[in-house]
């Protein structure tokens, strides 16, 4: 089996998988949004800031070292996930006390800090099934884990169905939803022990390799959350959370096509780890392969997108959300920049260079918050939205005047030219010839595909190395 044919096998199920997630996420989103309204659904979101600093420090921090890791010494994997798994709790309870700092920096009403204790507890489950994941993950058996959390999602739809009826607050939602959780985090533990039973022995040389390879991640990671993250804290303190409902929405429209590059480096970082090491044609040809794809998809959509915005924005979260929409043609251009993003991050893993990616984060962290800080007051959450785009480009500009980095940034700037020039004409189309919403969802990826297929922006071998 060829590289492609390997890479596109492994990420169909994780895809697949997370396309589902991802439905049922929205569906999750949208219910919740319309049920409790903008202030209700702005406090849900301002706690679920946390879950998402949690999730960046676990897939930003620890497990990509250990991947890489147990791809090299399946040996000793029950020693080095054992240890993981203790590292990771460590570094939940850290994420517990920033958390509760965070409240009482910003003097939260008296709800949020009763809804804390149960987000805290919340994190630390999600904690532990995040470690269990690692090593679905590693054995390339995401299919178990996969069905378990759609479960989890089908039952956590079913308790907000039993909150609208019972006609609910807040408080009797998070109560409740703590029960897929505890049920998911049973199955996750069971079935991954039947792979690999970690081993908790206490090997601080184990320690000392992971925190010496991984903290530059951790501190990229710490950043990722200051400028995915930083505008929704900010938005709560200045405007309140209606408004971080309104700009909520957006962001989490935005994220749910984050899917598609995770997926597809959950299975490409132990390949180029691998290839990195054997052959460096190979490890080229991935990353190039990945820039491209990836590029393909996110252009287009964030052409259609930023033309059909409020018609989105209508259509899932209701009019009363309509103002999301000038947030979201803005912030659907930033997701461009988190697609190579995560692209870059999966390289400089492989490659031994992670700690190059700090400077990138640490840097647009920095822009990030300035930009915040500036623009928030006067313009709101679209103020966030252009903070959001700024910041989040910065990584790929500096890429490429840093000689380590110069080739990768080159090659996003390469396969992303065909994209945006048959965006910019097939779009341009669509706006000034007036398709209506429905009809210009079936039109315009149809002429995309057709013109790139012309000006061999997507050729015979692309088709048949995905069959």
């Amino acid at each position: 089996m060829n590289i492609i044919k390997k890479i596109a096998k492994n990420s169909s199920i994780i895809i697949l998988g997370n396309i589902v997630d991802t439905i049922c996420n929205i569906i999750i989103s949208v219910s919740l949004a319309r049920y409790f309204g903008q202030s209700g659904f702005g406090k849900l979101s301002f706690l679920a800031i946390f879950f998402f600093f949690l999730a960046s420090a676990d897939n930003q921090w620890i497990r990509p070292i250990l991947v890489r890791e147990m791809s090299k010494d399946e040996k000793n994997c029950p020693y080095i996930i054992g240890n993981g798994l203790i590292i990771k709790g460590l570094i939940s309870l850290l994420a517990i006390i920033f958390f509760w700092f965070t409240i009482w920096t910003l003097k939260a009403p008296t709800e949020i800090v009763t809804l804390a204790f149960f987000t805290s507890i919340g994190l630390l489950i999600a904690s532990i099934i995040s470690s269990y994941e690692t090593i679905f993950q590693i054995k390339l058996k995401m299919f178990y884990f996969v069905n378990f959390n759609l479960l989890n999602k089908i039952l956590l739809l079913i308790l907000i169905y039993i909150v609208a009826v019972w006609k609910g607050g807040l408080f009797l939602f998070y109560l409740l939803s703590l029960l897929p959780s505890i049920i998911l985090l049973l199955q996750v533990k069971h079935y991954s022990e039947k792979i690999i039973r970690p081993r908790f022995e206490i090997d601080f040389a184990i320690w000392r390799k992971i925190f010496k390879e991984s903290w530059p991640l951790g501190l990229s990671a710490f950043f990722i959350f200051i400028y995915h993250r930083i505008d929704q804290i900010i938005i709560f303190h200045l405007k309140g959370p209606d408004k971080v409902g309104l700009y909520s929405v957006a962001v989490r429209l935005v994220e749910s096509f984050n899917i598609v590059p995770i997926a597809l480096m959950a299975s490409v970082l132990p390949l180029m780890s691998q290839y990195y090491e054997l052959s460096k044609n190979d490890f080229e040809r991935i990353y190039q392969l990945s820039f491209k794809y990836l590029l393909i998809f996110i252009i287009p959509v964030a052409s259609y997108i930023s033309i059909y915005s409020d018609n989105i924005v209508s259509l899932f979260y209701g009019k009363g959300f309509l103002l999301s929409g000038s947030a979201l043609r803005i912030l659907i251009w930033a997701e461009v920049f988190v697609f190579l993003g995560v692209v870059n991050n999966s390289i400089l893993i492989a490659a031994n260079k992670q700690k190059i990616d700090s400077i990138f984060t640490g840097t647009s962290a920095f822009v990030n918050i300035v930009l915040n800080l500036v623009l928030i007051p006067k313009y709101g959450i679209v103020g966030a939205a252009i903070a959001s785009l700024v910041s989040y480009s910065i990584g790929p500009i500096m890429g490429y005047f840093i000689p380590l980095t110069k080739a990768y940034s080159r090659c996003m700037l390469y396969y992303s030219m065909r994209p945006i020039l048959v965006s910019l004409l097939v779009f341009s189309f669509i706006y000034y010839s007036r398709f209506s919403f429905l009809t210009s969802l079936i039109i315009a990826p149809l002429i995309y595909l057709l013109v790139m297929y012309f000006i061999k922006g997507i050729d015979g071998d692309d088709i048949y190395q995905l069959n």
